[in-house]
């Protein structure tokens, strides 16, 4: 479990959203996520931005960070889908988790950002994913904010 406080010494090194989504991050009513089996997870990886100095810190806490079958089976739980995409509605930080899930009938390669985003990938269907409630604050590093600085 990482500690809500070591979030914010990390927002210098997130890009910025342009606002939170709307809701709780829970699915809409009458709509329901789709059974997910994780088949694999992999361990946390950092990648600095190009252009952009590693951060010692948050190296450390993406070393830190780690998920397993049931924790991305959480995460994926309490996320909403965004068909449109959920960039402009998160931060975004250079440390992931990646491994594959079974959905629907079909095998996906998904990537969980530690801000609180996700992706599955099936061939060239990729789906994308949003975490704002708070199941997923014990499962990310960096949970959405109302982008109020606080």
């Amino acid at each position: 479990m990482v500690c809500t406080c070591l979030a914010l010494p990390l927002l210098a090194a997130c890009s910025s959203p342009q606002a939170r989504p709307a809701d709780s991050g829970a699915a809409p009513a009458g709509a329901s996520h789709p059974k997910v089996e994780v088949l694999s997870v992999g361990a946390s990886v950092y990648v600095p931005d190009a252009g952009r100095a590693p951060d010692p810190a948050l190296e450390a806490a993406c070393k830190t960070w780690k998920l397993d079958r049931d924790g991305v089976a959480r995460f994926f739980n309490a996320s909403r889908e965004y068909p449109d995409g959920a960039r402009d509605a998160f931060y975004a930080l250079p440390c992931t988790i990646s491994g594959q899930l079974q959905a629907e009938g079909k095998t996906w390669s998904y990537v969980i950002n530690a801000a609180a985003t996700a992706t599955w990938t099936n061939g060239t269907v990729v789906r994308t994913f949003g975490c704002s409630a708070s199941a997923c604050t014990p499962l990310v590093l960096m949970m959405p904010d109302d982008n109020s600085g606080q």
